[in-house]
């Protein structure tokens, strides 16, 4: 029989753990990992744990892996990190980023949404509060209605506009009906 101190030593040595992440498999509730922990122990279905309303598909980086009751044929990877992606990010700040470069950031003066190629929101209503700078064109598709002045170089081209120098008779037109 074996050394029972020795026994319970070596199971809390190995209930956690640092690895290389080899493959993922994302086709099931619950995403299975490939992981190699010490030099040649290379684990297959190992359970991704995840936290709620956050998902994503590593490509590749380090995890730390927790053995249940310090047993290796039962392991959980906690955390998967690829340190080729990350970002630097001050004190208190938060973001989700991906290795394409594809970021949203929760700065401390602004957040921040980039995207590589694309962005699209999508939702019944949408409202932004606040001033609105757009640079680059803008394609509308539908009808545009407001309140307040519309201004295009300067020049007011709303609902009071008038046009000066065009005589409707002896007199300046009048503001559009």
């Amino acid at each position: 029989m074996g050394n029972p101190i020795r026994d319970l030593s070596n199971r809390v040595m190995m209930m956690f753990g640092r690895g290389v992440l080899r493959g993922v498999n994302d086709s099931n509730g619950r995403q299975q990992l490939q992981i190699e922990l010490l030099k040649g122990e290379l684990r297959d279905g190992v359970e991704h744990m995840q936290n709620y309303g956050f998902t994503s598909h590593p490509t590749g980086g380090d995890v730390a892996a927790a053995s249940v009751g310090g047993n290796r044929e039962q392991i959980i990877v906690l955390v998967v990190d690829d340190r080729r992606y990350r970002i630097t990010l001050k004190a208190g700040e938060v973001a989700m980023y991906d290795d394409l470069g594809n970021k949203v950031e929760l700065l401390r003066e602004m957040v921040k949404v980039t995207a590589v190629q694309h962005a699209e929101v999508e939702a019944p209503t949408i409202k932004l509060i606040g001033e609105i700078e757009m640079v680059g064109n803008v394609k509308i598709q539908g009808n545009i209605e407001s309140t307040g002045t519309v201004t295009n170089n300067g020049k007011n081209i709303g609902s009071t506009h008038q046009h000066n120098g065009v005589l409707v008779g002896s007199a300046n037109t009048g503001a559009p009906i």
